[in-house]
């Protein structure tokens, strides 16, 4: 096993990194290398201080506006509607703990924020208590969703809706989505993006996606004609399922292309599948981890690759439950995984963090080098001359990373 560098010096770079974390919820070194703050805004630039004006400029502002949101507790009395193309979104501060939009109720309330033109973000803010969608994109191109915490939506966290040539290189980054507890309904996603192309969904936080009466709904679910979709470094616990490259109710290819690479996954409530490949080709799932605790009856599998016309690879991803890797006729082929992985290989698993500990010797340097996967969970590099470890987290002896999760949240 390669030592992998000098235990004092990660120490003391792990120190460092502590004291001068900022207390913002965004700040920590994790985030300082994948979620920095965005750039202040170019160009035209108006602030909102009241509901009404919100919903005013958000819907009149001329093309290539920036609204900046001023701190407080909006009390929202319909949706937000952007339609000028380049209108951005954010919350004044960069905390998105500072400005709140409170749409009244996952059921019986108002729609979220519906967008309807193209290079829209929407950053630095809360948005809750929507009884439809969170954020809908109107089929519509290069829309940036970050730094958000969404939670307690009636319908979908964020939808992707197929309209037009379906919505291209869009990007949902940064962001905390979930359920205090449930969806109010069988009718649900953390996203759903139809007709998606070159989408990127990383390095954010999932908790209790799930219906009350644990209906199989993916988290991430990209479907109807997506493809080219990138999954990376997210953080999953305690959803029912989790990423779905296609699905079950469609026919004929649903998804093409696309990596699930480093991601972490946890559940001890109740759950299906973690990762499903469904109607989906020349996909590969890679380097994920996933501790998975609390299985529905009968499921002894937590991925899969199911149908026929389902072409792609699992890579030395880690888990403790098994692979299906030709359910209902799927030819699709594994490497390297390891799929009895106990829980003592991992720092903190009630903790979610999934980060490997030096007795996991089964996991560490198990793996071939792979071109789609050249770090980890955390950004470190990994070897590409000698052989890296499977799943999610490249090992460093005392490095600051096993601190992460903590800081993280």
């Amino acid at each position: 096993m390669n030592t992998r560098g000098n235990s004092q010096t990660f120490f003391l770079l792990a120190l460092w990194m502590l004291l001068n974390v900022s207390t913002s919820p965004a700040a920590s070194p994790r985030a300082a290398l994948f979620c920095p703050a965005l750039p202040p805004p170019t160009g035209a630039t108006e602030t909102v201080s009241t509901e009404a004006d919100l919903r005013n400029r958000a819907y009149n502002a001329p093309a290539n506006t920036t609204i900046l949101i001023a701190p407080g507790v909006y009390a929202m009395n319909d949706f937000v509607y952007v339609v000028h193309n380049g209108i951005a979104l954010r919350g004044a501060t960069g905390n998105r703990d500072d400005v709140i939009l409170d749409f009244g109720g996952m059921v019986g309330g108002h729609f979220g924020i519906l967008v309807e033109a193209d290079d829209v973000t929407i950053a630095d803010l809360t948005i809750r208590n929507a009884a439809d969608h969170g954020v809908s994109i109107q089929g519509r191109d290069r829309p940036v969703l970050y730094n958000l915490h969404i939670l307690d939506i009636g319908d979908q966290l964020v939808k992707v809706n197929p309209l037009g040539d379906g919505s291209d290189d869009g990007l949902l980054a940064c962001s905390r989505l979930e359920y205090t507890t449930t969806a109010p309904d069988s009718y649900t996603n953390g996203i759903s993006a139809h007709d998606a192309h070159r989408w990127t969904v990383r390095d954010n936080e999932w908790y209790r996606i799930r219906t009350p009466s644990d209906d199989p709904v993916p988290t991430i679910l990209f479907w109807s004609g997506a493809s080219d979709t990138i999954v990376e470094r997210n953080l999953l616990v305690n959803c029912y399922q989790g990423i779905s490259f296609g699905n079950a109710s469609h026919s004929g290819i649903d998804h093409t292309g696309g990596i699930v690479r480093n991601n972490f996954i946890y559940a001890a409530l109740p759950h299906d599948v973690v990762i499903e490949m469904v109607h989906a080709t020349d996909w590969l799932v890679a380097h994920n981890t996933a501790l998975l605790l609390n299985p529905s009856p009968g499921l002894t599998w937590g991925m899969e690759a199911r149908y026929a016309d389902t072409r792609g690879t699992f890579a030395y991803n880690l888990t403790n439950m098994n692979l299906w890797l030709d359910r209902d006729g799927a030819p699709a082929s594994g490497i390297g995984n390891i799929t009895d992985a106990p829980a003592s290989w991992f720092v903190n698993p009630a903790a979610y963090d999934l980060h490997l500990v030096s007795t996991a010797t089964e996991a560490l340097d198990h793996a071939a080098p792979l071109a789609q996967v050249t770090n980890d969970y955390d950004g470190d590099a990994r070897p590409q001359g000698s052989a890296p470890d499977v799943g999610a987290d490249e090992y460093r002896a005392a490095s600051f990373k096993t601190f992460l999760p903590l800081i993280w949240r």
